[in-house]
């Protein structure tokens, strides 16, 4: 956590309103909505095309059942013809259907035989099928009219042809009305479904780009109330996650500042107080190979010694170390200056060294001892390994508001060239708002300066040295 993964741009299949779905997935909320609304048209169009036909079939039975009952009714209502002419009388009557849209009329013999028919009006025939689920079964109506001749029948024999394709035509347009009603309904419905979830969308793009790590602005806050609230929670979301990602890389780049002042300070430790140790050491063994060149076997031991002694004291050193890397205190500035002249004394005993310092500062915190010691230390080492001493004095008061350190050599060499030391003990005490200077007369000046922090007391900055635990903790 802390940065956002490499971006990459989203496939037009995972982000498009109607993205590409593999065989076999599941359908997205709106595919089902989409389906669902045409699955209820073709429901609708299927029971409004039934409930037609079914209303055209009972028509076409009500009709049939209405002719024949009025050509009934208009037999009946007619005088019976004398005898002589009653077989003329019949044949007109069978002729009087003649044209008849529904009924046919047939003269049938005591034998059964048609002796004549009326012919049915003609015109467009329907379907066949429709004509089967449409036309009634009934029964044909046979007459007796008087004065007929003995046996002789009037059979009525309703025909749906011609009413079956008045309705068929009547229920295509009822059809194609109902299914341009349902069309319409469905067509607006899926509009406001897609324009209603139009913003889920939105947000399911938000969502893939912040999986994709991508930081975006504010989705827009529209549509139903419910999508506008998922939008504005969404808008919450992305910016606390923008808040904390900034805030854990302002964390990051304040660890790795700290990191890395805690790696110049531990380089700077071991430059300060390993090297004059390991100085020591390549004096000590070049001491004693000298002794053995020259068969001083008597001094070999105490050489031997003096090696044993500056290797424990290396391992003081880098424990001192691990031991304020954790926050562990040390010794006080005095007895820390004079563990510098003991170890000195024993590296260097032509080297006369003189130390002054006020017990008052035995009191000072951490960093501050810790910078003047590191001072006191390199400016020592250096004076011993190059300037060919045999004074040095150290010297620390306090007053005015500031803590002075100085040591002072009487060596010989000439202008210090600027190296690692010298920038450290610089940074060392720039931290601290404390200055180095260096001077030239009869030998060699080092003098630090640093406010009293008695006198000057400030507030504890977070990448402060002193904080360097925390910094390992984190």
């Amino acid at each position: 956590m802390g940065h956002f993964p490499e971006r990459h741009k989203n496939h037009w299949a995972d982000t498009s309103f109607f993205p590409f779905r593999p065989p076999g997935a599941r359908l997205r909320l709106l595919e089902r909505l989409l389906l669902a609304l045409a699955v209820a048209a073709l429901i609708g169009l299927a029971a409004g095309s039934g409930l037609a036909a079914w209303q055209a079939g009972r028509s076409i039975r009500v009709e049939l059942a209405a002719a024949l009952a009025n050509a009934r009714a208009d037999i009946a209502a007619t005088p019976p013809p004398p005898a002589a002419s009653a077989a003329a009388w019949l044949a007109e009557m069978c002729d009087s259907f003649d044209g008849n849209r529904h009924i046919q009329a047939r003269i049938v013999d005591p034998a059964g035989r048609v002796l004549r028919q009326s012919r049915l009006a003609t015109g467009p025939r329907p379907p066949a099928w429709f004509l089967r689920a449409t036309a009634p079964a009934m029964a044909p109506l046979t007459l007796a009219p008087a004065g007929l001749p003995t046996g002789w029948r009037l059979r009525l024999q309703a025909d749906a042809t011609n009413e079956a394709a008045e309705r068929w035509g009547e229920l295509r347009v009822q059809i194609a009305t109902i299914a341009l009603l349902v069309l319409l309904v469905a067509g607006s419905c899926c509009v406001i479904v897609i324009r209603g979830l139009r913003p889920l969308a939105t947000l399911s793009d938000g969502y893939a780009r912040i999986a994709a790590g991508e930081e975006i602005a504010d989705l827009p806050e529209h549509g139903p109330a419910d999508i506008a609230g998922q939008a504005a929670s969404f808008n919450r979301m992305a910016r606390a996650l923008r808040a904390a990602t900034a805030q854990n890389r302002h964390l990051q780049d304040q660890i790795a500042r700290v990191a890395e002042e805690e790696r110049a300070d531990i380089a700077r430790d071991l430059h300060d107080e390993v090297g004059p140790l390991l100085f020591g050491i390549t004096t000590f063994a070049a001491t004693l190979a000298r002794s053995a060149a020259e068969g001083r076997h008597d001094a070999i031991p105490a050489q031997v010694r003096a090696i044993q002694d500056a290797t424990g004291s290396i391992q003081r050193t880098l424990r001192a170390i691990l031991q304020r890397l954790h926050g562990t205190p040390g010794r006080a500035l005095p007895e820390a200056l004079e563990g510098i002249v003991l170890f000195w004394n024993s590296v260097a005993p032509h080297i006369v060294f003189t130390l002054s310092c006020d017990p008052a500062l035995g009191a000072l915190d951490d960093a501050t001892r810790d910078a003047l010691f590191h001072v006191a230390q390199e400016a020592v080492c250096n004076a011993a390994r190059h300037g060919h001493p045999s004074h040095i004095t150290l010297r620390a008061t306090r007053a005015g508001g500031r803590i002075a350190l100085s040591v002072h050599d009487d060596g010989t060499t000439g202008t210090p060239a600027p190296g690692f030391g010298l920038a450290g003990m610089r940074r060392r005490l720039s931290d601290l708002g404390g200055s180095l200077d260096i001077t030239r007369d009869r030998g060699w000046t080092v003098t630090a300066s640093l406010p009293d922090p008695d006198a000057h007391p400030a507030p504890p900055s977070p990448l402060n040295r002193t904080r360097a635990p925390e910094a390992h903790d984190a």
